[in-house]
């Protein structure tokens, strides 16, 4: 039986929200059974109104099992046009912004309210010149790389590193000064040769170009599809913020989730912390913002890569924001703001403001000393942010969220998101695993695991792959299991499970040039032997033994 369809996912979804068996999976259960997908969608579980952890979660994973399916087209619902204006709503955030910050970048008249912002903002400044230094790299010492997504001008699968040496890069006027560094990569020589030249080695274009991706069930997420060499030399600098962010401030992003993860489940005992969540982050980090905080010269390097101009449906819109994401700097970007505005209000309150100790900041997912919530969420909307009232918890809430943690008195309330309806059994692994997952925290309240729940979803396997069983580690290519039901042999000391191994269409290397084979193995992409994964790759799959390290 194949998952591809609302009427054969309800021969599982049916039974797991009856297992749940409160009001709300009953619930979610008749709207389902009468194909009210857009009303299950709109459902809501606040756990601001509940004193059980148990009962919470069971709400809440009912609420959600359907909340982020990827393609569900519901009657009613236009995703792309929800993003749309949400994305314009940022733009007209950050003009309100860049007018109420102007007067601190050009001189007007402060009021009392004002110098007293202006006192945080100033500190803040000061602060970020700390962490990252008063000027960037050089041109020359700036890594750039390459992303994992489309480009301006390289879309659909055809973006894989190859495909991008040997496209006619994109960049916008003011990152012209870039051209000689570009010129200097194994990428610009490549597009400097004679094979080229019929191409047009450069192309000049405004800004990026807007673009939306699947996030939930009621709405897409906006991001921006930038030029090639901007998002080149964009990613370059994000990860130059990003060492400095440990180097001088002792904050490694690289570790910050799992930092972020662990202090959530101790403040939703302790209260100690409380976690901030803001809507639309990237979209409504203003100009004027940025360049009141940036130290010069890293305002002026950042300006000439980012993109002034977004097309959205063939319009060319000039922005109020800096930056979106999409941008290779973004993230770091953000958390280096957010980072320093509460430094500068801890301080200014007289309390000890480490990064990493006395608060934490990764992109927007804030989490500060429970008692100065009110104060920095009064600076974050001076400067143009607006709190995600849902996903921010403070207080004797007994519940906070951070990083993809969900706890509430400590346990581990995380539900489980159906992301596809996928028409291919081998496909299936991944969400049996995950609702296994989730109906294992029941047992966490003394409940025994549901292992009727469980069997209707091996069901939809057919044999041999229902028998698939093996360890957590190694991933969604086998069904998760105790060591009751692994099936495996010994060979030379290692230990071999069966499992599915995907298998990716690749896209031979004769389809490029010797010297684009050359270029894309010397950023570390394939071994110029069998050839490359494009993006999204068309799949296969086979039984095989794996490993276990």
């Amino acid at each position: 039986m194949k998952l591809n369809s609302l009427n054969t996912a309800s021969r599982v979804l049916l039974p797991t929200l009856e297992e749940l068996g409160t009001a709300r999976s009953l619930t979610v259960a008749i709207m389902l059974r009468y194909g009210d997908v857009a009303g299950i969608l709109s459902l809501k579980t606040d756990p601001r109104h509940y004193v059980s952890a148990e009962v919470y979660f069971r709400d809440v994973q009912a609420t959600s099992l359907l909340k982020k399916v990827r393609g569900l087209d519901v009657e009613g619902i236009d995703r792309r046009a929800a993003a749309l204006k949400k994305w314009w709503q940022g733009e007209q955030q950050c003009y309100q912004t860049n007018e109420r910050l102007a007067k601190f970048n050009y001189g007007g008249f402060l009021d009392h309210q004002d110098l007293a912002v202006f006192r945080v903002l100033r500190q803040a400044a000061k602060t970020i010149h700390s962490w990252i230094g008063p000027r960037p790299p050089n041109l020359d010492e700036i890594d750039g790389r390459f992303g994992p997504g489309a480009t301006f001008s390289d879309r659909g699968r055809l973006t894989t590193v190859p495909d991008k040496i040997t496209s006619t890069p994109t960049l916008t006027p003011s990152a012209k000064w870039y051209i000689l560094p570009f010129l200097q990569t194994y990428w610009g020589r490549v597009n400097g040769t004679k094979e080229n030249e019929q191409k047009g080695n450069l192309s000049w274009v405004r800004g990026n170009r807007f673009l939306t991706v699947p996030k939930t069930g009621l709405i897409d997420r906006a991001i921006a599809v930038e030029p090639a060499i901007n998002v080149f030399y964009q990613l370059g600098l994000g990860s130059t913020i990003r060492r400095r962010l440990n180097s001088r401030a002792g904050w490694d992003l690289d570790r910050a989730q799992e930092i972020h993860v662990q202090i959530a489940r101790e403040s939703s005992v302790t209260r100690e912390f409380a976690t901030l969540d803001l809507s639309n982050a990237s979209d409504t980090v203003s100009l004027e913002l940025v360049k009141l905080l940036l130290p010069p010269a890293w305002f002026e390097e950042l300006s000439s890569l980012r993109s002034p101009f977004t097309q959205v449906d063939g319009v060319w819109v000039k922005l109020e924001k800096f930056s979106s994401m999409g941008n290779g700097f973004t993230f770091e970007l953000e958390t280096l703001i957010f980072a320093a505005l509460v430094s500068a209000s801890l301080a200014r309150c007289g309390r000890s403001n480490i990064i990493g100790h006395d608060f934490f900041v990764f992109g927007d997912d804030i989490i500060i000393p429970d008692d100065m919530s009110r104060a920095i969420t009064a600076i974050l909307n001076y400067c143009g942010f607006s709190l995600n009232e849902d996903k921010s918890f403070s207080g004797p809430v007994p519940f906070r969220e951070s990083c993809g943690g969900d706890f509430f008195e400590g346990f581990d309330v995380r539900p489980f998101f159906l992301k596809e309806l996928v028409d291919d059994p081998w496909q299936l692994f991944p969400d049996i695993n995950g609702i296994r997952r989730s109906l294992l925290r029941l047992t966490a309240f003394g409940v025994r695991f549901p292992h009727n729940v469980y069997e209707k979803w091996l069901a939809l396997l057919p044999s041999p792959l229902n028998r698939l069983f093996g360890p957590e580690d190694l991933g969604d290519i086998v069904l998760h299991w105790d060591e009751s039901r692994w099936k495996y042999k010994w060979e030379n000391g290692i230990r071999y499970f069966r499992g599915v191994r995907p298998i990716p269409s690749l896209l031979h290397w004769k389809n490029w040039r010797p010297d684009v084979v050359l270029a894309s193995a010397l950023y570390g992409v394939g071994d110029g032997l069998l050839g490359i994964t494009p993006r999204d790759p068309l799949l296969s799959y086979k039984v095989a033994w794996v490993a276990r390290s």
